[in-house]
């Protein structure tokens, strides 16, 4: 039982040393992450108008002041030939473009997000129409692809 005791004593004195140091860090109040929430529906029909829309937050207030929100819009399967959109703020931490997918197939779309000094990137599938299931490949592109056209897009 003592040998028992004694083993446990190194993991309590590990653990009382963790809390410690979390709570007198001294890093100053804690910088609160900025949100995207995506508005747009994950269906669409070819050839038709849609608003590509996010919602940006901060502790749950709208952030009006994003320094760029640009969508990364590609075809599964084919992220090499995405499309940078700029969007557009307009109200209650909305920001909007406006694009059409010409043909059928599973899009991504990926809200690249600078606001705050912080740097986000969320992504979102939209099927467009009714796609052949044969012809969808799953994205396992690198973002930082995206970040490289970011990238090229800001030199602007």
């Amino acid at each position: 039982m003592k040998k028992l005791a004694w083993l446990g004593l190194p993991l309590l004195l590990l653990a009382a040393c963790g809390s410690g140091e979390a709570e007198s860090s001294g890093t100053g109040p804690q910088v609160e992450e900025v949100m995207v929430a995506f508005n747009t529906g994950t269906q669409a029909e070819p050839a038709q108008d849609i608003v590509l829309s996010v919602t940006v937050t901060q502790a749950d207030e709208a952030v009006e002041d994003a320094d760029e929100v640009v969508y990364e819009v590609w075809q599964s399967g084919d992220r090499n030939n995405s499309e940078m959109i700029p969007a557009e703020h307009t109200e209650n931490g909305i920001y909007e473009a406006q694009t059409s997918f010409k043909e059928e197939g599973l899009y991504y779309m990926q809200a690249h997000t600078t606001a705050r000094s912080l740097h986000v990137m969320p992504k979102q599938e939209i099927t467009v129409g009714d796609p052949d299931p044969a012809s969808i490949v799953s994205d396992d592109s690198d973002d930082a692809q995206g970040m490289d056209k970011m990238e090229d897009h800001s030199g602007h």
